[in-house]
């Protein structure tokens, strides 16, 4: 049957993480929205193999970034859409 194209993009979305555009949060609106709606914020740190990186975890949604603006925003975009 074919030559499994169609398994892989299965695969692929499954494990390919859905990232909407991040909103352009202000300062202010990113810690009101962290002590809002994040339960967690880890921090890996960066080894040989990869860049560390940030991960929020906000209102049952996980989302993750170099930074912690670009994951916060993130997260707010995800909640935004979810909302929607």
């Amino acid at each position: 049957m074919g030559n499994g194209v169609g398994r892989w993009m299965n695969w692929m979305t499954a494990w390919t993480e859905h990232r909407p555009a991040p909103l352009d949060l202000s300062d202010t609106e990113i810690l009101d929205w962290l002590s809002e709606y994040c339960d967690q914020a880890v921090y890996t740190r960066p080894t040989q193999q990869c860049r560390g990186r940030f991960t929020l975890y906000c209102a049952e949604i996980r989302s993750s970034a170099a930074t912690l603006r670009e994951a916060v925003c993130l997260a707010a975009a995800k909640w935004k859409e979810v909302n929607e």
